[in-house]
């Protein structure tokens, strides 16, 4: 199941290369062979996660040395360092990685009574040990559960983050361009499913709702700014030939459900139809949710309790309203994971948890299928270790 969880996690590696001597302030000589401590311990360790090791010697092939070394200290998703020796190099890399990536960096050495240099000694360095079998599978393992929790909870290991907590480097996260459905079965609840949609939402044309994240003042993006609202948006106008709006069916129709100056209430839902998407896309109604609110001089930030909105959504499915429609699936985005000060993991968690809970106390509700979308890696990353590791679905895929 790991494999699974932490498919397409990259690991770099930074550490001498070759066996290396170094003579101790107390005059002893050590000698380690790292190329035998990258391969036995910790490309082993690493790669028994699923997550894919790389030291620099293995991607440097044509080009630039530094940009790649410098592109794999940023984009792996975790690295670990090994400061056995006093490498100047070894040292440069690590602040590199601790200025660029908050998350998942593991620094071990090999075990010795030495005290570590002081500028990292406020880090937690792991030792290892590769005396005999035991304690290398020891080392091993501990290195592997240090990733593992990593991944999962995201917590920030590097000093130079957890003192200058304004810092934002971001990592932009690779689009997923082909769609693809993953659907589990609610447990004890055979005819109810829940699953994840890769991709383009612009591809889509198996789902009868598609819930728009919007603001609270319900009005919709612009039509060729970034986000789901501005799709839904444009896909939803009449236009001409040349691909100019004649009509902002759906922009419309939602303007006129609010009086002039009401704002809705977070996590409220109201109901459109859904324009030109009947015939492009197959879908029956634009559910808007008012998952954002804005603040004057701040801009717009989720709702406190943004799970409200997947609550709302699926009681106004089953709503008098909607008695007449045969609605059957529902697509959620992961609304509010988007925000620098958000921890995504943890809100999509509270939108996948809200969803199953909702069905399991309302079995007799009309809709059968929820999706979420999962626009890049991290999305679909993200969705796939909830669901994988939830007591409330079936984890085979059907």
């Amino acid at each position: 199941m790991e494999g699974n969880i932490f498919a397409g996690k990259q690991c770099f590696v930074i550490m001498p290369f070759g066996q290396k001597k170094e003579k101790r302030p107390d005059g002893t000589e050590v000698e380690i062979d790292f190329d035998y401590v990258y391969h036995e311990l910790i490309k082993a360790a690493v790669e028994s996660l699923g997550v894919k090791c790389d030291r620099c010697d293995e991607i440097i092939d044509t080009g630039s040395i530094h940009a790649k070394m410098f592109r794999g200290i940023f984009e792996a998703d975790v690295t670990v360092v090994d400061v056995s020796f006093m490498n100047p190099n070894v040292y440069y890399e690590l602040g590199v990685r601790h200025a660029l990536n908050k998350h998942t960096t593991l620094v071990i050495r090999k075990n010795s009574n030495q005290p570590p240099p002081f500028n990292i000694s406020g880090l937690n360095v792991l030792g290892y040990d590769l005396d005999d079998n035991e304690k290398l599978n020891a080392s091993r393992k501990i290195i592997s559960n240090f990733v593992r929790n990593g991944l999962e909870k995201q917590a920030v290991d590097s000093l130079v983050h957890e003192y200058l907590d304004n810092l934002n480097i971001e990592r932009k996260s690779k689009k997923l361009g082909k769609k693809e459905f993953r659907t589990y079965q609610i447990v004890n609840i055979p005819d109810k499913q829940i699953g994840i949609v890769t991709g383009d939402i612009q591809e889509i044309t198996e789902v009868d709702v598609w819930v728009n994240p919007e603001n609270t003042d319900m009005q919709m993006a612009r039509h060729f700014d970034r986000g789901i609202s501005a799709t839904i948006r444009y896909m939803g106008a009449v236009k001409d030939e040349s691909g100019i709006v004649t009509d902002d069916v759906i922009a419309n129709e939602l303007s006129g459900k609010l009086a002039k100056g009401v704002r809705a209430a977070a996590g409220q839902v109201m109901v459109t139809g859904s324009g030109e998407l009947k015939e492009s896309n197959n879908v029956k109604k634009i559910f808007h949710a008012a998952s954002v609110e804005g603040e004057v001089g701040v801009g717009y930030a989720p709702i406190k309790e943004v799970e409200k909105c997947i609550r709302n959504a699926l009681k106004k499915a089953d709503s008098k309203e909607l008695a007449s429609e045969e609605i059957r699936s529902i697509l959620f985005p992961l609304m509010g994971t988007g925000t620098a000060k958000s921890k995504p993991e943890e809100v999509a968690r509270k939108l996948i948890d809200t969803a199953i809970s909702h069905i399991e106390t309302n079995p007799q509700m009309k809709i059968e299928k929820v999706f979420f979308l999962a626009r890049n890696e991290e999305d679909l990353e993200i969705c796939m270790h909830v669901f994988e590791n939830h007591d409330s679905i079936t984890h085979t895929k059907v």
